[in-house]
């Protein structure tokens, strides 16, 4: 399925100490760079999130179909500590403003899918091609949360939770570290491939669990299946402080040799 067109989008805030090792990822995903567009949205940045995104775009920009950067800063919002563990802070009303930024700019541009993985996200080089072999209108990518507050990393929530009653639980780690393909899921985010037909109903809004809990209830509600690919694994790192812990994750094997 290598003849997809795909645009790549995240909202960029404050990400100077993780974006080169972010681009280098991004770079290495083994798909047609012709057929990628990429869409980064800076706001609110007082470091050089900015230049090394304008760096990146100077020296790649003839490789992919399009590498666009637009700034959008919210003159209400100074810097806030969303790059910390005390993410209710932060203004999620803003963030799915971003969001649907992201969604209206890849359905103008008529892309076959969205590709969203946030700028504090390591993926690995096959991360296309598992979701796109998945073959749905919706899946996510596994990543971890949670050991940034109980300062292990050994302290695993998975991104992947499912509707019990009227709440939502996370899948329990010891299934996805097991599982092998996609599962159903109700409530995902982060990293994840949204088909141009399920992208209209996919809908950010501010909610106390996250911007990310309406989009999947409206894309449930408009009758779409929400899956998350337990194989595609990206590391989500939380914070500057570990940084140098997941520094090689996606060359493992270039270090072993």
């Amino acid at each position: 399925m290598n003849d997809k067109r795909i645009m790549i989008f995240a909202p960029v805030h404050q990400r100077e100490w993780i974006l080169p090792l972010y681009l280098r990822n991004l770079y290495n995903i083994e798909y047609p760079k012709r057929l990628l567009s990429i869409l980064w949205i800076v706001n609110n940045s007082k470091d050089d999130s900015l230049k090394l995104l304008q760096d990146f775009k100077n020296r790649h920009n003839n490789e992919y179909e399009s590498i666009n950067i637009q700034i959008w800063n919210n003159p209400e919002m100074g810097i806030d500590s969303r790059d910390t563990i005390h993410r209710n802070t932060y203004t999620y009303r803003w963030l799915s403003d971003l969001r649907n930024r992201g969604v209206s700019e890849c359905l103008k541009r008529n892309c076959d899918y969205l590709f969203s993985c946030d700028s504090d996200i390591l993926v690995r080089s096959n991360v296309l091609e598992l979701l796109l072999n998945a073959d749905k209108d919706y899946v996510a990518g596994l990543i971890y949360n949670g050991y940034e507050t109980h300062e292990s990393i050994y302290w695993k929530i998975p991104n992947i939770l499912r509707k019990e009653g009227n709440y939502y639980k996370h899948v329990n780690n010891y299934y996805t570290k097991n599982k092998i393909g996609i599962i159903e899921c109700d409530y995902t985010g982060a990293v994840f491939l949204c088909s141009q037909k399920a992208l209209p109903f996919y809908v950010f809004a501010p909610d106390k669990a996250g911007e990310d809990l309406p989009a999947c209830q409206a894309l449930q509600k408009a009758g779409f299946t929400l899956y998350a690919c337990c194989d595609s694994y990206s590391q989500h790192v939380m914070s500057p402080r570990w940084l140098n812990e997941f520094k090689n994750f996606g060359f493992e094997e270039d270090q072993d040799e």
